[in-house]
């Protein structure tokens, strides 16, 4: 591919954007990146320009920061209630649905309030007794919305619960285990009660946190834990407290089609409790699992599918059961909320080589590459260019005699791969695939250091392999020069954040290195794309879809600790209203935490920009 065969519309593909949960990022012709609320667009490099001139001089600035984005989470908010209602109009089904947000996923209060904010209807769920102290602080003027109150109780929990209640919030308590039956039933009053049984799905399902359902889940009740907890709950009077049965199946579930079997279930469920005598039992919640499409690899209508899924389940197996008795939906989708509501901006404070340059290589060297490279340009396969590549790692597998031999190694090395990487390239597409010996080839050849820490800002990408999208957010409209690693300012391995995932194309796009940019099949690889490798240094990237669970799984490592918040609303007047919100973690405070008193440092721990 040349130069002139790329476009701004492959670059799209490549980086995922301008689609799906990525429909608010966008490239302009000069190749920048893009935000948009609604049908107005900003550079994200005009963004960091105002924020270096104007807040500069204010106390916690660094050159990295995290980006808010609120409006997208009311965006998100809507789509769902929309989706729901639309899907159940088109089937016929005359349920409501209801939603609630679990704070667990972002406590943050600008991300609970932006929930609030737009839905009057939506409610909020507790899995401690922390977050219901939260949630009641935060619904102290609306004490009717839904608050569904999870997790494990203990007595001052449950006590907790007690005192809402009579203070007028709506809540609605999970029973996630007989031992927590027998404490409401001893201290509630069951005229104000309003149960949830919570279940084990007994199914499987596919998806990052599929382990959260079957016999071994830690969540909910057993079988025989729930027929004995409906016959306590029946024996003392408060079968007719029991509103809602609850399942949830693990977050982030990819396999959309596995909801409708999720959905029988509990509708089968359903049915059985109310002929066991929970006769004022009238919803399912579903719980979360609606996943967010981090790979931009999904249908666009995802979350339609989602719905779709789920209902069918219910309609299919409620058979003719009479008009009014269909049961409500409720849902607790976290990550589908907030993910979109924020990102992490990372300068880019160096750019590093990990082989020499191959100009003024000694005549030794040079005659040795020259022979392989013959052998590289007559091979017509993967196999015998990957034999060559074997056989010069076995040649130069010797302990160097003095550094100057080093550095020519690694300077035949860094042509050889360059040969092979470019006779691969013009191989037939279908001969190349992603593994483990193609990737060494096509590993990236430079490091940028980016002023972050990946354990405090997308902790779940060392946590739980969660893949989040990376990009640089200049010369996206050029045909990528290479591709780099992004690794943060810990001294720890982990500290890097280097995925890439390739996508789907007849015909797999080289980067101008011969790097691949897509696969013949979709998959993950190593290795940020980049336009011009010479732009880098000084630059940003973006790492997107950070707002679900990374503000609160953050690690203080290496005494990094949080970034800067900048927030990012447009008005209604069309105007773009860039706020700085809150000033990056002080030095002092990290040292205070651990235990470390008397110092006087407004100082963040994080680098100057480096220039």
């Amino acid at each position: 591919m040349t130069l002139d065969e790329w476009s701004i519309d492959k670059s799209r593909l490549v980086y995922g954007l301008n689609r799906n949960d990525l429909h608010f990022l966008d490239i302009d012709d000069e190749g920048r990146l893009l935000v948009r609320i609604g049908s107005e667009t900003i550079a994200l490099e005009e963004i960091i320009k105002q924020i270096e001139t104007e807040d500069e001089d204010r106390v916690g600035y660094t050159s990295s920061f995290t980006l808010r984005l609120p409006q997208l989470i009311s965006y998100q908010v809507l789509k769902l209630k929309k989706t729901f209602e639309s899907v159940m109009n088109q089937m016929g089904y005359t349920g409501k649905f209801k939603a609630v947000y679990p704070v667990k996923v972002n406590q943050r209060r600008d991300f609970v309030v932006q929930v609030l904010r737009t839905s009057p209807e939506y409610g909020l769920e507790a899995g401690t007794k922390a977050e219901l102290f939260l949630i009641k602080s935060v619904l102290a003027k609306e004490r009717h919305r839904l608050i569904v109150c999870n997790g494990a109780k203990d007595p001052e929990y449950l006590d907790s619960i007690a005192e809402c209640i009579k203070e007028g919030y709506s809540i609605a308590i999970s029973v996630e285990s007989l031992h927590e039956a027998q404490m409401i039933v001893e201290r509630f009053d069951r005229k104000t009660t309003n149960l949830v049984l919570r279940l084990k799905p007994y199914l499987k399902v596919r998806g990052h946190w599929s382990h959260s359902t079957g016999r071994n889940s830690k969540f909910g009740l057993s079988i025989h834990d729930l027929f004995d907890t409906v016959e306590l709950l029946k024996k003392n009077d408060f079968q007719g407290c029991v509103s809602t049965i609850l399942g949830h199946v693990g977050s982030q579930i990819t396999a959309i089609e596995d909801f409708r079997v999720f959905a029988v279930f509990m509708t089968r469920v359903f049915q059985e409790l109310r002929e066991m005598g929970l006769s004022n039992l009238t919803t399912i919640d579903f719980g979360g699992g609606l996943p967010i499409d981090y790979a931009s690899t999904h249908q666009p209508n995802l979350m339609e599918l989602y719905a779709q899924s789920l209902l069918n389940g219910v309609k299919g197996e409620l058979g003719n059961w009479p008009d009014g008795e269909v049961p409500d939906i409720m849902v607790e989708s976290g990550r589908g909320i907030t993910a979109l509501g924020s990102m992490v901006m990372v300068k880019a404070l160096e750019v590093r080589s990990v082989f020499p340059s191959v100009e003024g290589i000694d005549e030794d060297t040079k005659k040795e590459v020259d022979e392989a490279s013959e052998s590289i340009a007559s091979a017509s396969s993967v196999s015998e260019l990957l034999g060559i590549w074997n056989e010069s790692q076995v040649k130069k597998s010797w302990l160097p005699e003095s550094m100057n031999d080093l550095r020519e190694r690694e300077r035949a090395l860094a042509s050889l791969r360059a040969g092979i990487r470019h006779q691969l390239s013009r191989l037939e597409s279908p001969d190349l695939s992603s593994d483990a010996y193609l990737e060494r080839l096509w590993y990236p050849d430079h490091i940028v250091i980016g002023n972050f820490s990946v354990f405090n800002s997308a902790c779940d990408y060392v946590l739980v392999k969660q893949h989040f999208p990376v990009f640089p957010i200049i010369d996206l409209h050029v045909r990528p020069e290479t591709t780099v690693r992004l690794v943060d300012i810990t001294c720890d391995s982990d500290g890097e954040i280097s995925q890439f995932h390739r996508k789907e194309t007849e015909e797999i796009w080289f980067t101008k290195d011969f790097r691949p940019l897509t696969m013949t099949v979709a998959g993950m690889g190593q290795g940020i794309p980049v336009g011009r490798l010479e732009n880098i240094h000084g630059s940003h990237f973006a790492i997107a879809l950070t707002g679900a669970y990374q503000d609160v799984i953050e690690m203080n490592h290496n005494l990094l600790g949080d970034l800067p918040d900048v927030e990012l609303l447009l008005t209604e007047e069309k105007k773009w209203q860039v706020r700085w919100l809150t000033g990056a973690e002080s030095m002092e405070e990290l040292l205070e935490e651990m235990g470390y008193v008397g110092f006087d440092i407004d100082e963040d721990p994080y680098m100057s920009d480096g220039d």
